[in-house]
């Protein structure tokens, strides 16, 4: 990511963000996955949030952002969380009504961290294969099972 510049300041904010969904439950399978991901794509242009990268396992989310520095992390989070929960609950109201039934599709919680420009490929990286990790450690764990 280059420098940014506004009128009085020069800046380049990156953090890499994690949340889940409550209770932890896997609901990202595909549609769902996919429809999440054009959501939060949605939002972050809505609100100038610019998505870097963003990678749905089933049960958690990670998105790599730059924010202006007017806007704060947790402005971000809440932005990112509130908008999409709405959206996601009024396509698959279904899971709501079978996982979520407290109303709240996220987990109050998250994870924020700053990113360098030397980790910024590091950490994209990371983003992208998360599917891949996921994957093998469903293969480890199958094939644990099948052991005595």
């Amino acid at each position: 990511m280059e420098l940014r510049r506004a009128e009085h300041h020069i800046y380049r904010l990156q953090y890499h963000l994690v949340w889940t969904p409550k209770y932890r439950r896997a609901v990202f399978a595909e549609p769902q996955r996919h429809d999440l991901k054009a959501i939060l794509a949605k939002v972050a242009l809505d609100h100038d949030i610019e998505l870097q990268d963003l990678e749905i396992p089933p049960d958690h989310v990670h998105a790599l952002v730059a924010l202006d520095p007017a806007t704060s992390v947790s402005e971000c989070m809440r932005i990112l969380k509130s908008v999409s929960a709405r959206e996601f609950f009024q396509r698959y109201p279904d899971i709501k009504k079978k996982y979520f039934w407290g109303g709240k599709l996220w987990s109050p919680s998250y994870y924020a961290e700053t990113i360098g420009k030397t980790n910024e490929h590091a950490i994209s990286a990371y983003i992208r294969n998360q599917l891949k990790t996921e994957e093998r450690y469903e293969r480890v764990v199958k094939q644990l099972k099948l052991l005595p």
